[in-house]
């Protein structure tokens, strides 16, 4: 597999989109956009937001403080210095990823933001640690399952690279996966997720969010990992972990409520401007 990784980052006439790390970073077309862009993996066909848990946190954490932006799409996470995606290009050509992009949005909107507490930490560290691992399997371990649900994110890639890099994608997951769980037990993957789910549950009770009257950054990172599950595992032959969200009826809501208030009347395109 590492033969493969080697053989990709040999060609970059295949994705010119790569830049040499000695060549200053202008994201494509970013010099002539009038508002700071995007990056996130491509969406499902007739779908808005990304199927990458990463890009649809981001997406919805600016989204809920209205930071006026561009959407972009792309297969190539190797376009970011970082290597990863989403990430954001500014006005001034900076290039932000990760916490850089929430603290980007807090420095603009310091009257909206709200600083984690303790509580809020521990909650969203909860979701990016055990339904984290079980969306992971649910999607990763089963080489079936991955080629039918995102080879869309793969999409842009001249045939056959697609194939070859989701393979070598499947293939980091699973290392990701075994350097937490060194075997990796199926039920108490779902069990650890069931009682995640059950802790956000009793969390959000009848709330609409869980940091009260506006969403926060741990609603977007639950709505992140609760709209990938109900949406994109819909059409999975692995179902258990939808079956485990469906069992909370007001976390259910909750992510149905968060998309019709915030998606729902954006256009799917490969750019969106506002909120995407």
């Amino acid at each position: 597999m590492e033969s493969l990784k080697l053989w990709w980052n040999s060609l970059p006439y295949l994705h010119p989109e790569v830049l040499p790390p000695s060549t200053p970073f202008t994201a494509p077309g970013a010099s002539s956009s009038p508002l700071p862009i995007l990056y996130v993996y491509p969406a499902q066909k007739h779908h808005i937001t990304s199927i990458d848990v990463e890009c649809v946190r981001i997406q919805a954490f600016l989204s809920f403080y209205g930071f006026n932006h561009a959407v972009r799409e792309t297969c190539n996470p190797e376009m970011s210095p970082s290597g990863q995606l989403p990430f954001l290009v500014t006005l001034d050509n900076r290039v932000l990823a990760g916490r850089q992009i929430v603290d980007e949005v807090a420095k603009n909107f310091p009257e909206l933001h709200v600083k984690p507490d303790l509580d809020t930490m521990a909650f969203s560290s909860l979701a990016d640690s055990r339904l984290k691992l079980a969306l992971t399997h649910s999607l990763w371990y089963d080489i079936k399952i991955a080629e039918k649900l995102l080879h869309c994110r793969f999409s842009q890639l001249a045939w056959p690279l697609g194939p070859v890099v989701l393979r070598i994608k499947r293939s980091e997951e699973l290392a990701w996966m075994l350097n937490r769980k060194p075997v990796l037990y199926r039920d108490e993957i779902y069990r650890e997720a069931e009682q995640a789910l059950s802790a956000l549950s009793v969390k959000l009770g009848q709330h609409s969010y869980f940091g009260g009257v506006r969403p926060s950054y741990l609603d977007a990172t639950v709505f992140a990992y609760l709209h990938i599950i109900l949406s994109l595992l819909a059409g999975s032959d692995e179902t258990e972990l939808r079956k485990l969200v469906l069992r909370h009826e007001n976390l259910v809501q909750y992510a149905k409520r968060i998309w019709s208030t915030w998606f729902a009347t954006t256009p799917k395109r490969n750019e969106t401007s506002g909120d995407a």
